[in-house]
């Protein structure tokens, strides 16, 4: 591997070098966090020859080849990019690192071919100088949802990107599917994996990576062993007066409506057990038709309280701290009865 700092950035280059140390020392296993995006992050041991398997189930998908040129541009200290150098060692890719920002490729020179970046450079990168994304070959997005509106500009712009599925546990991603452009409906599981489902949620068993009959907290629906569609998270299911809500969908259907970031979540209610909310990361909407917002939601959809930030909280994979932004409003922000 021929490793390449595009910018100078001494802390970040002490952090590959610190990684690639771990990854050739004499032990089988090297260390990672879990996102923290539904939870309070953990620290985790991974076993090299897994993250091995899992690199060679993406190179033959995407067709990865020696010497092509792969572009860091995701926090090292996250699976996702441990995993982008892990890829550059087994399969003698040219890597350049750049710093983690909005839009990785502004000020690019170089021809890259394989690139891994979240949603939210995504959509930098779409708003800047989406012909930058047309001239490379493999592009993986991944760490949280699409969404319908990205989707459309990918479309607009006939690019198309691979979208991932999967989590720290399954060392990245093990399954990917086709958006923009060329649209898959279903995600595609990667290598000998093979999924099933137990009341609604996902269940991934892939013993190559050292995953067996993992439980997630993913709700799916099932086409076969190796194609499944996702729904969305059980564990953000908002369980009101024992009706049943998801947020993901909720939040699907409001994305045309709504122009500033947002998330539907639930929170504590002594009457209902939960009540549905609606968090915006702006300031307080002084024109705000209920009724227009949420004409395509059924009743019970319905957010009872719209709560106000200026800024949510992320995880270093550039996900939603859905319980940290929660804090914050409580402490700070703006709530209001709707």
């Amino acid at each position: 591997m021929n490793i390449s700092f595009i910018d100078d950035n001494a802390i970040l280059q002490q952090k590959v070098a610190s990684f690639l140390e771990e990854w050739n020392n004499n032990s089988d296993f090297f260390s990672t966090k879990t996102s923290g995006s539904t939870g309070y992050p953990k620290e985790i041991s991974i076993k090299k020859e897994f993250a091995e398997q899992s690199c060679l189930n993406t190179a033959k998908k995407l067709g990865l080849k020696k010497g092509e040129n792969a572009l860091l541009c995701l926090d090292i200290e996250t699976i996702g990019g441990k995993m982008m150098v892990i890829r550059a060692l087994i399969l003698e890719l040219n890597l350049f690192v750049v710093s983690p920002t909005a839009n990785p490729l502004k000020n690019l020179n170089t021809c890259i071919d394989f690139l891994a970046i979240a949603p939210l450079q995504l959509r930098a990168i779409l708003n800047e100088n989406p012909k930058a994304l047309r001239g490379i070959k493999n592009v993986i997005v991944g760490g949280a949802p699409i969404s319908k509106s990205l989707e459309k500009e990918l479309f607009d712009e006939k690019i198309t990107v691979f979208q991932t599925f999967g989590m720290t546990e399954t060392i990245s991603h093990f399954a990917l599917r086709k958006v923009g452009f060329e649209t898959e409906q279903h995600f595609e599981v990667l290598g000998s994996c093979e999924v099933s489902s137990e009341d609604g949620r996902l269940i991934v068993h892939a013993p190559r990576i050292g995953v067996k009959h993992l439980m997630t907290s993913d709700l799916v629906e099932i086409v076969d062993k190796k194609h499944f569609k996702w729904v969305g998270r059980s564990d953000f299911v908002v369980n009101s007066g024992g009706i049943k809500l998801h947020p993901e969908i909720i939040q699907l259907k409001l994305e045309t409506a709504i122009k500033v970031p947002f998330f539907v979540t639930g929170v504590d209610d002594e009457k209902f057990g939960q009540r549905l909310i609606i968090v915006f990361e702006a300031e307080p909407l002084e024109e705000y038709n209920k009724k227009e917002f949420y004409a395509v939601l059924d009743h019970y959809e319905t957010p009872k309280e719209a709560w106000y930030i200026d800024k949510f909280s992320y995880s270093k994979s550039d996900k939603i701290s859905r319980i940290e932004t929660i804090h914050r409003v409580h402490e700070s922000g703006i709530r209001k009865i709707l």
